[in-house]
């Protein structure tokens, strides 16, 4: 195996090893060993990389940076093999350098958005067809994996942002996945925005049965003009929407926020940007924004405005890429 492909490996493992899902962990871990059996020249290499894996894992539980955050800042899409060892390597440096940020990615979500059969990078809006001929739209790094068969149509949104509008097929159902709901489609156009622990979905045309993954597994039927957010707890009320601003924003960049939680806020915008902006998320999610915000405005002057509706905010550069954001108690 040539240094290059080394590199690549070590780099996927730490990700897999470090899973939230323990029974993800589990596989990893066997496939892990059955890997090192295979090559046990690399055992000093090897051994240092777990010491790696360990210290990342602790920090990321000592200080509770949330893995949304690492997702948005990690540009892995259409790296070669050295630049994703680069980046782990820039990670591990950031770590020392503002020690409270455990800035490393725990569990699968970096693997599964470098592996995932249609995305864009940082700050990238496309569009795709797709076989079915239902029409997708991502927004700023986002990701999506596939699973059609004859009796069956899911899209699993890995993270981000997508828009679609949905072919008809009357024996499969489209269903859109997410951690918090299904989202099966009764019609056509909707918007499905994915945040650290929660998804919401926006109806703008027709309507769509949600179905939460909690442990309620709550249904509910949401018509066009109507919206609604899944988390842990389940289905939130459904809401009103409106539709042109929705689509407006949609194709402007812009983010309806309507109290939306600042962690949430601050996820979307640094998939338009290339600061990474390292912050708590739970010691955040106190605070709430309302507003239009462009993404493709200067992030300096919007995080500016943020800090206008919340003054406890303590916004601080570190170097010309990384913004630490906390907040005064």
């Amino acid at each position: 195996m040539d240094a290059k492909q080394l590199r690549k490996d070590m780099a996927l493992w730490i990700i897999r090893l470090n899973a939230d899902d323990p029974d993800e962990r589990q596989q990893a871990q066997i496939e892990f060993e059955a890997w090192k059996s295979r090559h046990p020249e690399y055992q000093g290499q090897l051994d240092q990389m777990l010491n790696f894996s360990e210290t990342m894992q602790q920090l990321s539980v000592t200080h509770g940076i949330a893995s949304q955050n690492i997702q948005s800042s990690m540009q892995v899409s259409r790296q070669s093999a050295r630049q994703i060892q680069q980046l782990f390597t820039k990670a591990f440096m950031l770590c020392l350098c503002v020690g409270a940020a455990g800035y490393i990615a725990h569990n699968s979500a970096v693997f599964s958005y470098y592996t995932a059969d249609f995305k864009t990078d940082t700050g990238e809006m496309q569009s795709f067809i797709l076989e079915d001929g239902s029409k997708i739209t991502l927004g700023a790094k986002s990701a999506i994996k596939l699973d059609f068969k004859p009796e069956k149509r899911q899209i699993n949104l890995v993270q981000g942002d997508l828009y679609i509008d949905v072919a008809k097929d009357r024996n499969r159902p489209l269903v859109i996945h997410t951690p918090q709901a299904d989202f099966k489609a009764l019609g056509t156009r909707f918007i499905v925005h994915q945040y650290a622990s929660s998804s919401t979905l926006s109806m703008l045309h027709s309507k769509v049965e949600t179905r939460s993954s909690g442990a309620s597994h709550a249904l509910k039927v949401v018509q066009q003009g109507e919206a609604i957010t899944a988390d842990a707890q389940g289905l939130s009320e459904i809401s009103a929407l409106n539709i042109p601003s929705a689509e407006l924003a949609w194709q402007k960049h812009q983010i309806l926020a309507d109290n939306l939680p600042l962690p949430d806020l601050l996820t979307r915008l640094g998939r338009y940007h290339h600061q990474y902006l390292v912050f708590n998320h739970s010691a955040l999610s106190r605070y709430k924004v309302s507003g239009v915000i462009n993404t493709r405005q200067d992030l300096d002057k919007t995080l500016s405005l943020l800090m206008v509706q919340h003054p406890q905010l303590n916004i601080r550069k570190l170097g010309s890429g990384v913004i630490w954001i906390t907040a005064n108690e």
